[in-house]
């Protein structure tokens, strides 16, 4: 039987995405190693849509820099906002 090449728009939708992906691993249309790739150029594709401030956004957010001490920081704030006087 001859191979033929098909090309598929991916849907927007991640969900609809990673749902046809597993569709076409289940009948070994393509190959783990394929899947992984193409749900990895997906994540860099929709990473650099972003804007600035948001790219900003989430590394402020993987960095964490409140982990464990927001609690701390927000007694502070208060204690600030308190005795703030002109």
């Amino acid at each position: 039987m001859a191979q033929r090449k098909l090309t598929i728009e991916l849907p927007q939708s991640a969900e609809a995405r990673h749902n046809l992906i597993q569709i076409l691993l289940q009948y070994g249309l393509i190959s783990e190693k394929k899947a992984h790739t193409i749900e990895q150029e997906e994540k860099e594709h929709n990473l650099s849509k972003k804007s600035r401030w948001a790219k900003l956004a989430d590394e402020i957010h993987q960095k964490a820099p409140l982990k464990g001490k927001s609690e701390e920081f927000l007694k502070q704030a208060r204690k600030f906002r308190e005795n703030f006087s002109l």
